[in-house]
C-alpha cells in the first residue's frame, strides 16, 4: 500500500510496482480534509509493514505544486475556456490557494508523517528520486521484510 500527500508520486510508483514487479498495490492519497479508508488501520486487514509513506522535502513539494497549479492556469486560457474576467479572478486566486502555501505544505508533510509514526508505515523520502529507484527501494524492503517465496501473498 503506497500512501502520501498529493504530488509525491503515489500513482506512477503504483503503476511501475505493478507492471514492472507483478504486484498488486493499493494507491491512498492523504488528503487533510478526507478520511481516510478504515481498512488502512486494520491489522489484521492489512499488515503495516506493507504500507510505505512516501514522503517528500517541503520546498520540492511546494515548487511541484506551484508548477501545477501554474500549467494548470496556463492550460485552462490555452483552451479558452476562460474570460479575461476569470483569468483575472485565477491570478488574485493563485496567491490565495493553500495547495502550494507554504504552511499547508508543511501541515501536510506534518501530518503523514505523524500518521506514519502512529501506525508504524514505512516512510520513504522520494526527494530527488526516479520513480524507478523508489520501487526498487519498496521491492527491496518487501524482499527483505517477507522473503522473495512470501511477498506476493
Amino acid at each position: 500500500v503506497i500512501v502520501g500527500v498529493s504530488r509525491t508520486g503515489k500513482t506512477p510508483l503504483s503503476v511501475i510496482m505493478s507492471q514492472q514487479h507483478g504486484l498488486k498495490v493499493a494507491n491512498v492519497p492523504l488528503v487533510r480534509e478526507c478520511p481516510l479508508p478504515s481498512q488502512l488501520f486494520d491489522r489484521d486487514l492489512i499488515d503495516s509493514n506493507r504500507i510505505f509513506c512516501l514522503t517528500i522535502a517541503p520546498a520540492e513539494l511546494r515548487k511541484i505544486r506551484s508548477t501545477r497549479l501554474e500549467n494548470r492556469r496556463v492550460r485552462a486560457v490555452e483552451n479558452g475556456r476562460t474570460s479575461k474576467n476569470s483569468i483575472d479572478l485565477m491570478n488574485e486566486g493563485e496567491s490565495k490557494s493553500d495547495y502550494a502555501d507554504r504552511k499547508y505544505v508543511l501541515q501536510d508533510l506534518i501530518n503523514a508523517r505523524k500518521l506514519k509514526d502512529e501506525n508504524g508505515w514505512t516512510e520513504v523520502d522520494v526527494t530527488g528520486r526516479a520513480v524507478e529507484e523508489t520501487a526498487s527501494l519498496v521491492v527491496e524492503l518487501l524482499n527483505e521484510r517477507y522473503h522473495q517465496d512470501n511477498l506476493y501473498r
